[in-house]
């Protein structure tokens, strides 16, 4: 699939959610989700930074969270003090200013040197020797 045609797809899914955003927002929101589904944003969400990440969309858009009515009337009152105070995502336009923390790697780093495993530079692991 095209990256226009993906825009376009959230972009049309991101107008029902924020009726008032301006069209630019939506672009802007839309190109975000599409750099966040890239960045694997989504493998290590909980409650805190899905509530982060809602705000974030928000801000992108430039929809004020005061605006935004969630199906459950409370459900962003309950959640805005429960955000995580930091992201796992890139960083846009709009958004607060949050440290990034990576997510776990997958895998575990493996030495640089087999021949080395206590590497000097401390990228290696000891090798229970």
């Amino acid at each position: 699939m095209r990256s226009e045609d993906a825009v376009e797809i959230v972009r049309a899914t991101l107008a029902l959610a924020f009726p008032t955003a301006s069209a630019e927002g939506l672009t802007r929101a839309a190109e975000t989700v599409i750099r966040w589904g890239s960045e694997e944003a989504a493998q290590q969400l909980d409650e805190g930074l899905t509530t982060r990440m809602l705000l974030d969309l928000l801000g992108a858009a430039g929809v004020s969270p005061a605006d935004f009515r969630p199906a459950e009337r409370d459900w962003l009152a309950r959640r805005y003090e429960e955000a995580a105070p930091y992201r796992t995502w890139s960083h846009s336009e709009g958004m607060p200013r949050l440290p990034f923390l990576p997510r776990p790697l997958d895998e575990p780093i493996e030495p640089t040197d087999p021949d080395n495993p206590d590497d000097p530079n401390g990228r290696g692991f000891a090798s229970g020797r």
